[in-house]
């Protein structure tokens, strides 16, 4: 499953959906009390299943943990690996990934080039996926995350919010759009997270094209 991420990112960045050390993703197994996360500040198309960070969840009353961002202690979780430190998003994919419902959770963050023009031009993409059906028979999207600065708890939580998550472990939505920071899909694998931003980049360019 790691060295699939690693692919994915490889086609992100041949897509331009990344720069070099853009992006960030994440993947939990059910029966697991962690979860894996990219590393921070590295080259995502060198990104190699060693590089990630594994990180330990810890049982918690809280819905959302203190993190102590500078020294990287945090909690309720603890870094277990070593080297290199875990995504400044981490509290995002600590909040989607807490708590799950499926066998298997990957969550994908890339700057798909398309999405992230059609937000700034102020389209509504989940009104633009009912019009589409190739998208919307596939790939729910849920309501846009309006700007907020990046790797800050104000981000997860609003994340969190448009994405569904229920505290059964539930997410009712694929993917949203992060006004000016691109968009997060969901799914039980790699490529199924990133075909659902694919079908939507598709469609925004689709749509940019015609206006």
């Amino acid at each position: 499953m790691l060295e699939t991420i690693g692919e994915i990112f490889r086609e992100g960045y041949r897509r331009g959906w990344v720069t070099t050390r853009d992006g960030n993703a994440s993947v939990r197994y059910r029966a697991v009390d962690h979860f894996h996360i990219t590393p921070r500040g590295v080259r995502k198309q060198n990104l190699q299943p060693e590089m990630f960070k594994k990180i330990q969840l810890q049982t918690t009353t809280s819905a959302a943990p203190p993190f102590m961002v500078d020294s990287w202690t945090v909690a309720p979780y603890t870094d277990i690996s070593a080297n290199l430190q875990p995504s400044g998003e981490i509290p995002m994919h600590w909040g989607v990934q807490r708590r799950i419902n499926t066998e298997v959770r990957v969550v994908l963050h890339m700057h798909p080039t398309y999405i992230n023009a059609a937000m700034y031009k102020g389209i509504n993409l989940q009104k633009l996926a009912d019009e589409f059906p190739e998208l919307s028979r596939y790939t729910t999207v849920g309501p846009t995350v309006p700007m907020i600065p990046p790797i800050t708890q104000e981000l997860a939580d609003a994340c969190i919010e448009s994405l569904g998550v229920g505290q059964d472990g539930s997410v009712k939505y694929n993917i949203i759009g992060m006004d000016r920071h691109g968009a997060i899909a969901v799914d039980t694998s790699p490529w199924r997270a990133f075909e659902h931003m694919e079908r939507l980049e598709h469609i925004c360019k689709i749509v940019l094209a015609a206006k």
